[in-house]
C-alpha cells in the first residue's frame, strides 16, 4: 500500500488523531513537513488547517473526513460501530469535542497564564461526556472508536497545560478511567513515541 502522507505538526491534536488512527489500523503512514500559512500549505488546505492527508492520488483536510478515510481503508472497517446507536453516539461525541471540547481545553491551554483560565467550559465538556460514557470502556458503545481518538488528545493536551485540569479529572472518575485505558492503548503509546521523536 502507498505510504500515507500526513502534513501538520505533531503537537496538533487533529494531527494526532489521524496519527492514532493510521497506528490502530495497522497503516503505513509518515508524517510529512508543513510550511504553516505559506502557499505550500494553502495549497493543499484552503484554510490553512492541519492536518492534510496525501494517498496516492487522493488529497484530503478535515480531520472527520480524514479519519472515515483512514477508517475505510480496512476492511472490515473497525473504528466505526456498526449498532446505528452507537454509530451516531460517536458522530455526536465527535461533533462535540470539535465544537465544545477543542476550544475548552485545547485552545484555554494556549493562554499566556494559565491562571486566568477559565475551566469552567472544560467541565462542562467532561460532564457531557461522562454522563455519555457511563461505566463504559469506550465513549461510544463496546467498541475502541473515533469517539475515543478524537477526544483523548484533546484531554491529554489540557491535562498537560492547565493546573487545575488534574483535579477535574479527578472529579469525574468515569472519564478518568476512561483516560488511563486509552494510555494503555497500543497504539496511542506508539503514535505518542513518534510525537516525542518528531
Amino acid at each position: 500500500m502507498t505510504t500515507i502522507q500526513l502534513f501538520g505538526f505533531a503537537g496538533s491534536t487533529y494531527v494526532r488523531s489521524a496519527m492514532i488512527s493510521c497506528e490502530e489500523l495497522g497503516l503505513n503512514w509518515e508524517l510529512a513537513p508543513l510550511e504553516f500559512g505559506k502557499a505550500s500549505h494553502l495549497a493543499l488546505h484552503p484554510f490553512g488547517k492541519m492536518p492534510v492527508l496525501q494517498h496516492g492520488s487522493v488529497c484530503l483536510y478535515e480531520t472527520a473526513a480524514i479519519l472515515s478515510y483512514l477508517n475505510d481503508l480496512r476492511d472490515p472497517a473497525v473504528l466505526v460501530p456498526a449498532d446505528p446507536i452507537d454509530k451516531a453516539r460517536m458522530w455526536q461525541i465527535v461533533s462535540i469535542c470539535n465544537d465544545y471540547a477543542y476550544p475548552a481545553l485545547v485552545k484555554a491551554s494556549f493562554a499566556d497564564d494559565a491562571s486566568t483560565i477559565d475551566t469552567e467550559p472544560a467541565g462542562r465538556c467532561l460532564d457531557a461526556l461522562s454522563t455519555l460514557i457511563g461505566q463504559g470502556t469506550y465513549l461510544a458503545g463496546d467498541r475502541f472508536s473515533l469517539a475515543d481518538i478524537v477526544f483523548e488528545p484533546m484531554l491529554t493536551q489540557y491535562l498537560g497545560s492547565v493546573p487545575a485540569a488534574g483535579k477535574q479529572l479527578e472529579d469525574r472518575p468515569h472519564i478518568a478511567q476512561w483516560h488511563r485505558g486509552m494510555l494503555q492503548r497500543p497504539a496511542i503509546v506508539s503514535a505518542y513515541k513518534e510525537i516525542q521523536s518528531a
